[in-house]
């Protein structure tokens, strides 16, 4: 057979490239990043704004925690019968792009599309893609104290916003919106509602991000503080009944996935209590309505957890996989020792398990969710 007609063949057996792009939108970042190295039509296909986006619709969803000197991924696993649950976590460093290991001594502004954006030490901002292991400075914003904070994308000009909310002044406050890709800044002013302003990541939910307002007297309001990424507008929206002691921890993804969702101590059983939000369907997608999930008395909660419960504090909540994870410290009713305990309670089947896991709890600070993405950082850096 001459040479010729074997390359014919072998060009016969070759996939589409279409076909191609579908199964390298399935793979792992992981051997993506190895895979870079096939072919400059791979590594080109790679860097491609609709890949990375359409690979992203398939990602993983992990789970992290951070603390000072490193950080936690974890990874979930539950049996069939939903009985059991595991979650495993792994201690993992930082290293910046010279290399070196980062201290984990910093504000998480928030995070999205599998980008972090932190500030770190109150002097440098930077955003870290854990699944390309990559970190970088970004130009700090020309701002020195701000209370309330945000990261979010805007699909309208396709970048990335940080947001800052500025110290109070008179009835009136400021916000900073600073965009990564452009490096542009502008203030926008909004009417306050005499709210106690604290250094708070706010939850990204579409393109809105919004925080929990509360009074002048540290206490839950029955208000929410919405921030629209598109048209940069803040616009204040009720909140679940004011039934609940501490502060409850605000998350993203409802009973179906994808709204605000509130999780808290219930003022008068002193269980759980856990609200979802419903939203407008038109574009904004703001507040419109809550609805009650459900209520976990401290009876439910002593016989998963089998501890004899007097006080319950949450610390942490994420919904995971159709399940509602909930990291809470509880005081014994006898020894008053108080423990970390992480539930799991399925948001549709209504079940309630606790959780293995392969390190102390008390290691774990707040947990969150990320997808395992290609997405680049946008914007000029400061290396």
């Amino acid at each position: 057979m001459s040479s010729s007609r074997k390359l014919k063949m072998m060009r016969r057996r070759e996939l589409p490239f279409e076909l191609v792009v579908e199964i390298l939108a399935r793979v792992p970042v992981k051997d993506l990043i190895r895979f870079r190295c096939v072919c400059k039509t791979w590594r080109s296909l790679f860097q491609d704004e609709r890949f990375y986006r359409q690979h992203m619709t398939h990602a993983p969803t992990r789970i992290v925690s951070f603390r000072l000197s490193d950080i936690l991924l974890g990874r979930f696993s539950c049996d069939n019968s939903g009985n059991k649950a595991e979650m495993i976590l792994q201690a993992n460093n930082i290293l910046n792009a010279r290399g070196e290991r980062l201290v984990i001594d910093a504000s998480l502004l928030g995070h999205c599309h599998g980008l972090f954006c932190f500030c770190f030490d109150n002097r440098i901002f930077g955003v870290w893609n854990p699944s390309l292991r990559v970190l970088r400075e970004i130009r700090k914003p020309d701002v020195r104290e701000w209370s309330e904070m945000g990261f979010g994308y805007d699909p309208s000009s396709q970048d990335y916003k940080i947001v800052l909310l500025l110290k109070k002044q008179g009835i009136h406050s400021e916000a900073l919106v600073f965009s990564l890709k452009s490096g542009a800044s502008r203030m926008i002013e909004f009417r306050d509602i005499g709210m106690l302003h604290s250094r708070v990541p706010g939850t990204l939910v579409g393109e809105n991000i919004y925080w929990h307002v509360y009074d002048a007297k540290v206490k839950v309001t029955d208000k929410f503080l919405g921030f629209d990424l598109v048209s940069e507008t803040f616009k204040f929206y009720p909140g679940p009944s004011n039934c609940v002691k501490g502060f409850p921890e605000v998350i993203a993804g409802g009973l179906r996935g994808g709204g605000l969702c509130t999780v808290g101590v219930d003022a008068l059983s002193g269980g759980l209590i856990v609200w979802s939000a419903q939203h407008d369907d038109k574009i904004g997608g703001g507040i419109k309505s809550w609805s009650k999930i459900c209520i976990l008395s401290p009876g439910i909660l002593e016989i998963s957890t089998s501890c004899r419960i007097h006080r319950i504090f949450v610390v942490s909540a994420i919904t995971y996989a159709g399940l509602l994870l909930v990291l809470v410290d509880i005081d014994g009713k006898e020894s008053m020792k108080r423990e970390s305990k992480l539930l799991a309670y399925n948001l549709e089947e209504k079940s309630l398990t606790n959780v293995e896991t392969s390190l102390s709890l008390y290691s774990c600070g707040h947990l969150l969710t990320y997808v395992e993405t290609l997405v680049p950082i946008p914007g000029r850096w400061k290396l």
